[in-house]
């Protein structure tokens, strides 16, 4: 009876949980494969079949946001990775002022992506932002941040390497301190240096909190959207439009809502074959170093 009275309390709860996301989910998912129309005011599907599925095919501008956003996924990750892990092996020492510097670094992560945004513009732009002001003052030449093509990609991912490396931080540490030190004092034991320590011991036990790591932040990199809208607005040119923001310019701004969803399935796909090759890679990596 317990056990009822449980699920009954649970189901509204669960309900909410549907209609917020099956609902919006499954309306998408109609109009990436219909038309639609507006009669009388009110919104109508038509369904069309794969016609909108083909125009992706045929569609530069999709083709070059999806290596965009792969670029900016790969690079940020990989980076926010190396740096966070390094950052967590120092924080996990025994250093004077290590409360300290642990809330410091987890600082830009709790810091609302507009605003990071707003701040890396001002500080990258052209003619008055710091950077290119102590440059001069150097005597070097400055740097067209946001607005030279073949810098503004990587002016975004500076930006976003700078706000979630504490995210990695975060799990990598937590991870760190889950692993037993009696393994650690046992290799030392045995003759091990600190680096073989590090890959025959920590880094192996520490394969679960980086899969998780790399997993969650890359699935929420693929949706960037806010710093670029922010900072560059896609450009110069397209050469910084993930396919969020391209998404978003066709259904919410052209208003060519199907074609929006269309996209905006694309990514959902995108996402999932690359979180399944994800695992299957790790998955047969960790087999082989079992073996």
């Amino acid at each position: 009876m317990a056990q009822w009275q449980g699920r009954l309390f649970l189901t509204p709860t669960i309900l909410i949980l549907l209609l917020l996301t099956i609902f919006p989910f499954l309306f998408t998912l109609a109009m990436a494969f219909g038309k639609v129309s507006f009669e009388g005011g009110a919104l109508k599907i038509t369904l069309i079949g794969i016609k909108n599925w083909g125009r992706l095919v045929y569609d530069a501008r999709f083709w070059n946001a999806l290596v965009v956003t792969l670029k900016i996924v790969s690079l940020s990750v990989f980076c926010e990775y190396l740096l966070g892990l390094l950052l967590a092996m120092l924080l996990n020492r025994r250093i004077k002022g290590r409360t300290f510097f642990r809330v410091t670094f987890l600082l830009p992560m709790m810091l609302a992506p507009i605003a990071v945004g707003y701040m890396w513009r001002m500080m990258l732009n052209d003619t008055r932002g710091p950077f290119n002001d102590f440059l001069r003052r150097l005597g070097f030449g400055t740097v067209g941040w946001l607005s030279d093509p073949n810098v503004a990609m990587y002016s975004i991912v500076l930006t976003d390497i700078w706000q979630w490396t504490p995210f990695m931080i975060l799990i990598l540490l937590a991870g760190l301190q889950g692993i037993p030190r009696d393994y650690i004092e046992a290799a030392k034991v045995d003759g091990a240096s600190g680096w073989k320590v590090f890959i025959y011991v920590i880094f192996p036990l520490l394969a679960p909190a980086s899969i998780a790591a790399i997993f969650l932040r890359s699935v929420e990199a693929f949706k960037i959207i806010d710093i670029i809208y922010i900072m560059t607005g896609g450009g110069p040119g397209l050469v910084t439009e993930s396919l969020t923001l391209y998404g978003y310019s066709v259904g919410l701004r052209a208003f060519d809502l199907a074609y929006g969803a269309t996209i905006s399935f694309s990514l959902f796909f995108v996402v999932l074959f690359s979180s399944v090759l994800f695992f299957f890679l790790t998955r047969k990596a960790r087999r082989i170093s079992l073996e």
